[in-house]
């Protein structure tokens, strides 16, 4: 996806269907089944970026894709902007933007704990 499209789909006007991140639930084989149903933009679970970057295993667990996933927003959670933004160095010739989760209710959501 070209850089910019994803704000071109906003500029149109249409209604947007849009598959918000959802824990263990939003990765890739979710992804492919709702947008057979014509969903527009997806997004990846919250991945956490300090052990995305420790962690070669962390990145292929949390993180796959496929050529057809797309266009897609990874959610990281992050403590920190550098950890973030390289973080999104790693994934940004794979998806089309890069969102921060600012805090989620899940307790399994907490940093550090493990469901």
């Amino acid at each position: 996806m070209k850089t910019g499209s994803i704000m071109d789909m906003f500029e149109q006007g249409k209604v947007l269907k849009i598959c918000a991140p959802m824990v263990r639930y939003s990765k890739l084989a979710f992804r492919s089944l709702v947008r057979k149903y014509n969903c527009d933009i997806c997004f990846t679970p919250m991945i956490v970026a300090t052990d995305f970057l420790r962690s070669v295993k962390a990145r292929d667990s949390e993180f796959t894709t496929n050529e057809r996933d797309r266009p897609l927003i990874v959610q990281f959670a992050a403590h920190d902007a550098q950890t973030l933004a390289d973080a999104a160095c790693v994934v940004a010739p794979f998806s089309d933007g890069v969102d921060l989760n600012c805090g989620c209710p899940q307790r399994c959501c907490l940093w550090g704990h493990k469901p």
